[in-house]
């Protein structure tokens, strides 16, 4: 019969000590990840409701871009009022019908890209396999972008320099820098086989129209939302 001596109880209770140590220490963090998570959840919906508050009291004011940027709140998920793709593309129809030119252009690029709403603007553009389409909104992209070269944007809970917790801002995207390089390179899609298709030549005529249009184009500085009206 073995008998253990002192030297492997004493081991056997280090690892003991040591292994309850570790499950205590793991559930510390499991208890601080979720103390975290539900951090960030509470200040994200502090800064859903205060983009909406901002962006109501732009609409009450009667200016366009409040009502673009519901729609664009809605299309990209900080504002959940609207559900379903036709419903969140008329809202875009229904600021474009105001005058707002950013809605305008976004309608366009959609109708290019065949997405299914406007705005997510951080997702590629391109003709995905429709060219039709695509030649059909360039059509009316283009003359717009002639008149403004870019859109605007939301940015909610970012941690850019310029903005704090809670204070929403407003950036731009230059819309062309999205067309020119389907031009310089052409373009492919996989078909139901797999097959690699080319529905789009290259043309090195419109890449430059396009990329001096991204070139060019000269973008406002971030501003806060908030400072779009006068509170």
């Amino acid at each position: 019969m073995n008998i253990p001596n002192r030297y492997e109880q004493s081991i056997d209770g280090l690892r003991r000590v040591a292994l309850a140590g570790m499950a205590a220490c793991a559930l510390m963090l499991s208890a601080c990840t979720a103390i975290e998570k539900a951090g960030y959840a509470s200040d994200i919906d502090k800064s859903r409701a205060v983009l909406l508050h901002h962006v109501k009291t732009l609409q009450a004011a009667g200016d366009p871009l409040g009502d673009y940027f519901y729609a664009l709140g809605n299309s990209d998920g900080w504002i959940k009022d609207v559900q379903g793709d036709e419903a969140i593309t008329e809202l875009f129809r229904q600021a474009a019908a105001k005058g707002s030119m950013d809605a305008k252009i976004l309608l366009a690029l959609q109708k290019a890209t065949s997405e299914p709403v406007p705005g997510r603007l951080d997702k590629a553009k391109g003709p995905r396999g429709n060219v039709p389409a695509w030649e059909a909104g360039l059509a009316e992209l283009l003359p717009l972008l002639q008149q403004q070269c870019y859109v605007r944007r939301l940015v909610v809970g970012s941690g850019r320099e310029l903005t704090t917790a809670q204070r929403p801002y407003v950036a731009t995207y230059a819309v062309a820098g999205d067309i020119w390089y389907h031009f310089r390179d052409g373009r492919h899609i996989q078909d139901a086989q797999g097959k690699w298709v080319k529905i789009l030549d290259k043309d090195p005529v419109r890449e430059k129209l396009w990329d001096d249009l991204h070139k060019n184009c000269k973008e406002p500085a971030d501003l806060w939302l908030d400072s779009l009206y006068t509170k």
